[in-house]
């Protein structure tokens, strides 16, 4: 019964690195394009806003395809003490985000 729960969880650990793969591209994508189009002064207010919130998640969605990653090539044994340190890290990586995308005010834009 272990091992089919065992199993049950790095298959689901799968599904989750590819999902995360895709909202990792999907967001990167978007949030470079809005980058260059806020650079070049285009679509300003939408693409200024959408580069600025687009941040988080797109580091988020890297990290989680990167920790179910890591979590998959695990043994078994090390599982539990993986998904507390994962979960540990997360909130660390995320808490860091918020602060400086809360805290630490933006520089105004360059004006000629």
């Amino acid at each position: 019964m272990a091992k089919i729960l065992q199993t049950k969880t790095v298959k689901t650990a799968e599904n989750i690195k590819k999902i995360s793969l895709v909202f990792f591209f999907v967001l990167g994508i978007t949030h470079i394009i809005m980058g260059m189009m806020s650079a070049n002064n285009y679509l300003m207010p939408i693409s200024i806003v959408l580069n600025r919130v687009l941040d988080i998640p797109f580091a988020m969605s890297g990290l989680i395809y990167a920790l179910s990653g890591i979590y998959i090539n695990l043994p078994e044994k090390r599982h539990k003490i993986a998904k507390i340190a994962f979960g540990i890290l997360s909130i660390l990586i995320l808490a860091g985000l918020l602060y400086i995308n809360l805290l630490i005010p933006d520089k105004p834009p360059i004006t000629v």
